[in-house]
């Protein structure tokens, strides 16, 4: 475990935790189960064994219905404070070049939350994705609002919350939607299988 008394392993993210002033998003393709689960094991190793400034909040790996789908969902306090610790070379020797040994993959997309939407109180088993291409930050906007409009008025029973991220440059939407039971058996969703989250702070 990273030496913080104030992070532990917990495999649910809570994307609302509003906090988050950037969220990182990718989604790695494995080439079956014996690979998925070796790397999500192998990156949270990796990350509980890092020492993490106070910016860092979460990072998660879920696992993907097909047996191959691996999506990365990560939060920091700002942009600026995962910049810093990305470009430093200790960081880059160690952790990087463990997780690349790992796995080849492309930096995650960088996104702030926009906005999210408690549709009732039950269980978070299961999320969905669900990306859109958009011209820009309003855009985006409208096009989320759009969303939340039509999941309030008629939300699948199975749907619990939505939440929806806007990338840096507003060119994507992307949509986390969180589920109490697995959807339809043709949908890729995604288990919660292993996570490293800083505490929230005890409100008194």
């Amino acid at each position: 475990m990273a030496n913080d008394l104030e992070l532990a392993a917990t495999a649910l993210p809570d994307p609302a935790r509003p906090e988050a002033g950037l969220v990182l998003i990718s989604e790695w393709h494995t080439q079956g189960l014996e690979e998925q689960k070796r790397v999500m094991s192998g990156v949270m190793d990796v990350w509980e064994n890092t020492r993490l400034p106070s910016t860092y909040l979460s990072r998660h790996c879920l696992e993907g219905s097909d047996g191959r789908t691996i999506l990365n969902y990560a939060q920091w306090t700002h942009s600026d404070a995962h910049r810093a610790f990305a470009a430093n070379p200790q960081n880059q020797q160690t952790l990087g070049n463990a997780i690349q040994g790992l796995f080849t993959a492309s930096p995650p997309g960088r996104y702030g939350l926009y906005r999210s939407i408690a549709l009732r109180e039950a269980a978070v088993r299961y999320f969905t994705t669900a990306t859109y291409d958009t011209e820009g930050p309003e855009t985006a906007r409208a096009r989320a609002d759009a969303l939340a409009a039509r999941s309030a008025a008629a939300a699948p029973s199975e749907l619990i919350a939505e939440h929806f991220h806007i990338s840096e440059d507003g060119q994507r939407l992307y949509v986390l939607s969180a589920h109490e039971t697995e959807p339809d058996g043709t949908t890729l969703c995604f288990r919660p299988y292993r996570g490293l989250a800083r505490r929230r702070p005890v409100i008194t």
